[in-house]
């Protein structure tokens, strides 16, 4: 709401939560009405409204853009688009059919740091890409009731950003993938509940990438990146809180990284809905693509097996299907 209320391109026509409460706040803070459900906000705009962000738990994915394309509107949704790739797929058709846009965000395409490392990867600058190492680190570490009750597994609840920004780099596939996971408390391990894991992809073309994942950073929210290739290194570092830095005689002391995600990605998230504007209003295509959405979806699947086997699970694609329009 923050990133809509704040672009002078867009007018946002309302808030629509289920929980009033909630609903009411923003709806009080950016001054803007508050329905129930996207039927009411169709309603009382008589059909004028041009599209809708869905930023809500992905079961409701569905049923969401299902109602917003019948209704000719234009979908930004937070990845991923569905809770499968086949899911995926079908939206994707519901929305071609009805000749409107799906835009999946992962904002990592839509940050000026990571922006810069793939450019740098992809000018050559690191020679030929053979590995690399990303680190998640979430913060604050959620409530006990999120992940006891539907916070879902770590590697599907936050892997899909790393993944599409790996294979948007590398503009490569996944051929296989490994994962292994752990619990960090007893509560966890009986309820089956993983909060960290790791994940290693093997690349068509010979990268090995390790994706690390936890539920725990108290420390900030830490999110690095690191590309090795023949020639050099790229590297996106984490943001502290501040710069300040004090000196004395018991060291040099640095403020936390900065506090969660709508803080570290707080400007990504600005350019999205400036893209997203772009897409309503001149027709740009949005540059995640099916293939994008789904292929990422297929390495978060195949990621959770391999946990629950132990096994490498390899990766057979059928791209031709998919179209870059």
């Amino acid at each position: 709401a923050k990133a809509l209320y704040g672009n002078p391109r867009i007018h946002l026509c309302g808030i629509v939560d289920t929980n009033t409460e909630q609903g009411q706040t923003l709806s009080e803070l950016y001054r803007t009405p508050l329905f129930v459900s996207i039927e009411e906000a169709i309603a009382a705009h008589q059909s004028l409204l041009d599209g809708v962000v869905i930023s809500t738990p992905t079961p409701t994915h569905e049923s969401l853009i299902i109602e917003a394309a019948q209704n000719n509107l234009s979908i930004f949704t937070e990845k991923p688009v569905d809770e499968t790739a086949e899911k995926t797929s079908t939206l994707f058709q519901i929305c071609n059919n009805q000749n409107v846009n799906l835009c999946c965000g992962f904002q990592r395409r839509f940050d000026s740091s990571y922006q810069a490392l793939f450019h740098q990867v992809n000018s050559g600058a690191i020679g030929n890409p053979l590995a690399a190492s990303i680190f998640f680190g979430d913060h604050p570490v959620p409530s006990r009731q999120f992940l006891l009750q539907g916070g879902a597994n770590i590697i599907s609840d936050c892997s899909a950003h790393d993944v599409d920004f790996i294979r948007w780099v590398l503009n490569d596939e996944v051929a296989s993938v490994y994962a292994v996971g752990t619990s960090s408390d007893d509560e966890l391990r009986r309820k089956n509940v993983i909060d960290n894991a790791t994940m290693l992809l093997k690349f068509s073309r010979g990268a090995n990438v390790t994706i690390t994942l936890s539920r725990g950073a108290n420390f900030g929210y830490d999110q690095r990146c690191e590309f090795f290739g023949t020639e050099g290194m790229a590297t996106v570092n984490n943001i502290a809180e501040n710069s300040s830095e004090l000196a004395n005689e018991t060291g040099l002391h640095r403020p936390k990284w900065q506090h969660s995600f709508p803080q570290r990605f707080d400007a990504a998230f600005a350019q999205e809905m400036d893209a997203f504007a772009d897409t309503l209003l001149y027709g740009t295509p949005w540059p995640i693509k099916e293939i994008d959405c789904v292929e990422v979806q297929r390495v978060c699947d195949a990621a959770l097996e391999s946990c629950e086997t132990s096994q490498i699970v390899h990766l057979y694609r059928e791209i031709e299907k998919f179209t870059e329009a």
